[in-house]
């Protein structure tokens, strides 16, 4: 499992080296990428391009302490469309549930309107 610093990096590497070849970032780069809260130094940077490489997710060709050679492999790719689908699909069933609650609470009050009416009227 990622965690939110590897996942953005992933995204990061998937959309910079969309044509699938290998391509050269810069460790500044990626550390621009990167949320400030998140504390991005050069050695976090070593430790995310590594743990991503161990798990399959990015091909480092070479490495240096201000230049990483990498391309995203299938599963790194997938792994991000997966997680971008997932979060479509949250933000869809959330507007859904939102619908449906402003659906159920207009049919309450009208049932509790008619029912009222009806009760005064008999």
């Amino acid at each position: 499992m990622l965690d939110k610093r590897s996942k953005l990096a992933l995204k990061f590497f998937v959309r910079e080296c969309s044509e699938g070849s290998y391509k050269i970032l810069e460790t500044d780069d990626i550390i621009a990428h990167l949320p400030k809260k998140f504390k991005p130094d050069p050695q976090v940077i070593a430790q995310i391009v590594k743990y991503l490489e161990n798990g399959e997710y990015i091909s480092v060709k070479y490495s240096d302490d201000h230049q990483y050679c990498l391309c995203p492999l299938p599963f790194g790719r997938q792994f991000v469309e997966n997680a971008e689908q997932d979060e479509k699909n949250k933000r869809q069933a959330r507007r859904t549930r939102l619908k449906n609650s402003i659906g159920y609470f207009f049919c309450s009050l009208f049932g509790a309107f008619f029912g009222t009416f009806i009760f005064y009227i008999l």
